[in-house]
This record gives structure tokens, sequence and C-alpha cells, in this order.
């Protein structure tokens, strides 16, 4: 079975090494992340930052490397990083293979859509961050990003 991800067009990409996730019933799912904007990548900068999931039905934190773990199992759709990733970044406003993903056709709503939503009011996704060692799944209404004030 393929694993299709298609990038979130987000103006961020996810260089991290260390993912923390807090979750609150009120509050939904908290991942603390390293990231990279285009002018910290321009510094060689790194930065913490912090990604938001509103309305959460799940959250699953697993310890593996992901393209690893499903070596040959993964398309990313529109993945442009053969070409020249900065410049696609220039071009389009996000990266091309951000780290952050949503997961086309994912099983997870397939089989349990209907029990976490049973009127499809939320409209929940199948959000995917992938860190170097480790990976989040997050089924969720919505995300967003902050960053700490510089």
């Amino acid at each position: 079975m393929t694993i299709v991800l298609i990038p979130e067009q987000v103006d961020f990409r996810i260089s991290t090494t260390d993912l923390k996730a807090t979750y609150t019933e009120s509050g939904g799912v908290t991942l603390l992340i390293d990231g990279q904007t285009r002018e910290d990548i321009a510094l060689d900068r790194y930065r913490e930052a912090e990604l938001h999931f509103d309305t959460v039905a799940e959250l699953r934190c697993t310890t593996l490397n992901f393209f690893e773990c499903h070596a040959g199992q993964v398309e990313v759709r529109g993945n442009a990083t053969n070409d020249d990733p900065l410049a696609f970044w220039e071009a389009h406003g996000y990266h091309p293979d951000p780290g952050f993903y949503q997961v086309a056709e994912s099983p997870i709503l397939q089989e349990r859509g209907s029990l976490f939503d049973p009127r499809n009011r939320f409209g929940l996704k199948h959000y995917l961050v992938i860190g170097y060692d480790s990976y989040v799944e997050v089924i969720a209404a919505s995300s967003r990003m902050s960053w700490p004030a510089t």
C-alpha cells in the first residue's frame, strides 16, 4: 500500500531532531519543533516554533524514521526537491518538502472518521509531522504555526 503525502503549503520547513508534543482535551495539540523560514535558511539559523492543532481526535507519536520505516511505500505529491527546492519555495511561497503533510485517502479517517466525527462537522484531516528519528500523526480539524518573538 502506498502512503500518499501532500505537502502543506506553509512558508517554513521543519528541520528537527527533537519533537515535543503536548495534548490537552480543551486546547488540542501543540508540537514544539525546530523550523526554518526562507530567511532562516539564508542565515543558517534554526528556530524553535509551535505547531498547533485544534479539535483533535487522535494523536500518535512514533519513535522511528518515517521514510526508513515505510521505504518504498511513500509518494510525496508535488515534490520538487529534485530540482532546486529554494527556487521552488521562492517562486511558490511554500517549501516543496516541508516535513509537514496531509495524508491523502487516510486509512485512519476511512476506518474511524465516522466514529470521530459522525456528522462530518469538523472536516478532520490526517496530518503528519516528520522529524529526524520520529514522527507525529494528528487527526485534527486545523493547524497553525507560531514563532516566538525575536
